[in-house]
């Protein structure tokens, strides 16, 4: 396994400042005109050969000497995540983690199991999104007032199965099963999904909460990454549905943007902007920009995150994590609250079995929102949920994590 960044973490020395240069914009952005674009031109191309600067030029005509990076990785954090892809060694293995107030990027580790370079999986969008799809459709499910996460949906056939019958031609049968929203999104059932998406939503309503939600746009951070994509014709409603359930290859995710819609049931329902890098400092260690004020936007009300919350919740506790996960114990598990969904679909840029978690975990003094995806040819090295089951173990309970 081979790191993906050398991170360098910078200190801050405060000083006075300039009497000759005033700040640009309001009192709490002094950022002397730098903007997230100018960053970006910067850092990107250095990310995607993997290994971050650690110090940059922003020619912007103002401050025209090299400035110190201090990002917003947590190092330690970083080193385990490398280190359990090291010990499971997946053939493809990609884990990154955000702060859900801020989003401010806490990891982005990679591994392969051939050792060979190539793209940065963390910030593509090629890998198809699969049953993470379903918390785009509950979430506009919920906020337009369609269901609730109690709300009975009824289905037959298999919750894995999705043939066009169970979701155009739904009949109350004898082997019918009647579960809530929350227990459908928990054990991952197609037929539910694809029938709020292709039948209970209009399609202008789905797209636009394919839009809210970050899909098809470009997210103005300081560093490049790709959001998901969503590939539908707006007359087919079947593709609506394979939409709605994730149960089709064409609609794609990156982990980033996984780890963005992981946050949402944990800030109140805003969308965040990732961000990697927290401060510019110039030779004599004064700030010259500070990452002080997040960007991110309302994009659903505070009780749709908090019923999203609840059915990821389910998904750890009786659904398709719950082998994964087990049972969190210990001492500083307590108030702990985890929650998350689980996606698997057979992609083919690179060929394998995609297997994601995305998710969160808050004990009321720390966040993580995080997504997790597995990439396995032949053989199951490791989940994604369980390995997230051990990331949390060591940020919750480890002493080093907290360092």
């Amino acid at each position: 396994m081979s790191k993906l960044f050398t991170f360098i973490v910078t200190a801050l020395t405060l000083g006075s400042w300039p009497a000759a240069v005033g700040f640009i914009g309001p009192e709490t952005n002094r950022n002397w005109g730098i903007t997230d674009q100018a960053i970006s031109d910067a850092i990107s191309p250095y990310l995607l050969s993997r290994s971050l600067p650690q110090k940059i030029v922003i020619p912007n005509g103002i401050v025209d000497e090299p400035l110190q990076v201090n990002y917003t990785f947590d190092q330690n954090l970083q080193n385990h995540a490398e280190s359990l892809l090291g010990k499971y060694n997946p053939d493809y293995g990609v884990f990154v983690a955000i702060d859900p107030d801020n989003g401010h990027v806490l990891t982005m580790a990679e591994s392969r199991r051939d050792g060979l370079d190539g793209e940065v999986f963390s910030v593509k969008n090629t890998f198809p999104g699969a049953s993470i799809y379903k918390i785009v459709t509950a979430v506009a499910a919920v906020n337009e007032g369609i269901a609730s996460e109690s709300t009975i949906i009824p289905f037959n056939g298999k919750g894995t199965s999705f043939y066009k019958k169970h979701v155009f031609n739904h009949k109350d049968g004898e082997w019918t099963r009647k579960y809530t929203l929350n227990e459908s999104f928990a054990k991952s059932v197609n037929s539910v999904f694809g029938r709020l998406g292709a039948v209970h939503l209009e399609p202008d309503v789905m797209l636009q909460y394919v839009h809210k939600l970050g899909f098809n746009r470009r997210f103005a951070s300081d560093f490049a990454f790709e959001g998901g994509r969503v590939n539908i014709d707006p007359e087919d409603a079947w593709q609506f549905a394979e939409l709605a359930s994730g149960y089709t290859r064409k609609n794609t995710l990156s982990p980033i943007h996984g780890a963005v819609l992981g946050a949402l049931a944990v800030n109140d329902g805003h969308l965040l902007t990732p961000s990697i890098v927290k401060s510019l400092t110039d030779s004599s260690g004064i700030p010259i920009y500070t990452n002080e004020k997040p960007n991110r936007t309302a994009v659903i009300h505070a009780d749709t995150a908090r019923q999203l919350k609840s059915m990821m919740e389910s998904t750890i506790r009786i659904g398709s994590a719950k082998r994964s996960f087990g049972r969190l114990k210990g001492e500083s598990y307590k108030g702990l609250t985890v929650g998350g969904k689980t996606g698997s679909l057979t992609g083919t840029e690179p060929k394998g079995r995609y297997d994601w978690f995305v998710g969160f975990a808050d004990n009321g003094e720390r966040k993580i929102a995080y997504a997790m995806l597995c990439i396995n040819k032949e053989k199951w090295y490791v989940k994604s949920a369980r390995f997230v089951r051990d990331i949390l173990h060591y940020y919750y309970q480890s002493p080093d994590s907290k360092a």
